[in-house]
């Protein structure tokens, strides 16, 4: 059941696949974060998960989220995806951040890592990446791994 989650998920990954490919990441510092993009990446977490839970989705706008990410994160593919989700981890619940990985290599994407609670109790990480803009460029639910 686990291989149809990574499935529906791996649309999400669509346009950040190449910014991961050939990037070396490193674990932030917490005075390196800025609160304000966390938050953000939080936010948008959430709201993506709470929706789906709910049955609904959550319409990306261009102001939040890339226009990959606005177009292919529709109604569908969010139904869809959550179906998948609910069947491998459970209810979504809620998220806490544990950290953020930071580009050494010059690329400007930044990756959020929440962990995600879901019921009954699973390890999953909910991964968000921001662009350069603080826009959605990615995001993706997977089992917990300490590194990436």
């Amino acid at each position: 059941m686990k291989h149809l989650a990574y499935l529906g998920i791996t649309l999400f990954l669509y346009s950040v696949a190449s910014c991961q490919s050939g990037s070396k990441y490193e674990r932030a510092d917490t005075s390196d974060i800025e609160q304000e993009r966390l938050d953000f990446a939080m936010h948008i977490s959430d709201q993506l998960l709470s929706a789906q839970k709910r049955g609904g989705f959550y319409p990306l706008s261009e102001d939040e989220a890339d226009l990959k990410m606005v177009s292919g994160l529709d109604e569908s593919l969010q139904k869809k995806s959550y179906q998948q989700i609910n069947g491998a981890f459970g209810a979504y619940q809620g998220l806490s951040f544990d950290h953020m990985m930071k580009p050494t290599d010059g690329s400007l994407y930044e990756i959020y890592r929440f962990k995600g609670k879901f019921n009954p109790k699973a390890e999953v990480e909910i991964r968000t990446i921001l662009n350069a803009d603080g826009k959605l460029a990615g995001f993706f639910i997977k089992p917990w791994k300490a590194e990436l």
